[in-house]
């Protein structure tokens, strides 16, 4: 049995300009100890699909979904009390900026304390100065002790990403999702947090969702990529297969936008032509049809199957490679 599985997902919103529909019909599976890559543009639904699955949507929006489960339960159906069982518990989350996740009033120790008094009640306070202890160390949390009694603004954006870790790995999720855990980082701040991610999926065989802008970042990370556009999934499988033969139009278009992708030193880099559509307004047919190159009439009136993108596939005979 699958750890996550999403069917036929969306997310809509109550809006003063009416409703919107930001994420639409999403499907997806996510075995236990795997690795789920997501790339997109800014706004296409990666951050709102990850707050549906964790509960945490405003009021204003609405999810409707086939089947949205995580190890058996429906995530639909939960009450309250049943959702803080399993989240911060069996589902966490890495948010973007650490300085606005963490609350500047409480030490970062008495913050993560928080979370092992809710779920772990029965550890006694000195069980739980070494659960602490034992988290810092795991996240390369130097003196960890002295850290533990520090205020956020006291410690640099790294430090603070590594309290995120700290907290979210505090009673061992089966399920961690990083949503673009390395945004407000410089990059070599990002690549330690990065390894670190990593080693420790592979140290507790937790299954990871990476949520980011880059493919470079997905490509060497992850087993399994999904590529959105405009509240969909355009594109998913294997991610070394995905990346070596893009079969979306979307797809290759990010990967020849990628710096280093095989473009000469200091020539320009290409780009995806056009706007992202309106989704108060969203076109007929294809969403990416006014940004694509081989685009044909028949997209303007129905939207391609996921993946397969067939109608593309038609005109070019295949995507496969880059081009």
């Amino acid at each position: 049995m699958a750890l996550l599985e999403v069917k036929n997902l969306s997310i809509t919103f109550d809006t003063k300009k009416g409703p919107i529909t930001p994420v639409r019909d999403i499907s997806f599976v996510i075995e236990k100890g795997q690795s789920l890559g997501v790339v997109g543009e800014s706004g296409c639904g990666k951050s709102l699909t990850n707050l549906a699955l964790m509960g945490l949507l405003p009021d204003n929006a609405t999810v409707k979904a086939e089947k949205m489960s995580f190890d058996g339960n429906d995530l639909k159906s939960l009450s309250n009390n049943e959702w803080q069982k399993i989240r911060g518990n069996r589902m966490s989350m890495i948010f973007q900026d650490p300085m606005t996740s963490l609350n500047p009033s409480f030490t970062v120790g008495y913050q993560i304390e928080e979370t092992l008094k809710l779920h772990r009640s029965e550890l006694n306070k000195v069980q739980r100065k070494k659960r602490l202890l034992e988290l810092f160390d795991m996240v390369g949390i130097p003196d960890p002790a002295r850290r533990l009694s520090q205020y956020p603004h006291e410690m640099s954006g790294g430090m603070n990403q590594r309290v995120m870790i700290a907290m979210s790995m505090a009673c061992d999720p089966e399920l961690l999702i990083a949503d673009e855990p390395t945004t407000a980082l410089d990059v070599t701040i990002q690549d330690q947090i990065l390894n670190l991610l990593l080693d420790l999926q592979k140290q507790t065989g937790m299954a990871l969702i990476l949520v980011t802008h880059d493919l470079g970042v997905v490509a060497q990370n992850t087993s399994k990529l999904q590529v959105m556009y405009a509240g969909e999934i355009v594109e998913t499988g294997d991610t070394q297969s995905l990346i070596h033969s893009p079969r979306h139009p979307y797809t290759r278009g990010l990967l020849n936008s990628h710096a280093g992708h095989g473009h000469p030193f200091r020539s320009p880099l290409p780009s995806i032509s056009g706007l992202v559509p309106d989704l108060f307004h969203r076109p007929k047919g294809c969403q990416f049809k006014p940004r694509c190159d081989i685009a044909v009439k028949e997209c303007e009136l129905e939207q391609p199957q996921m993946i397969d993108c067939v109608r593309c596939l038609k005109v070019t005979g295949s995507l496969g490679g880059q081009q």
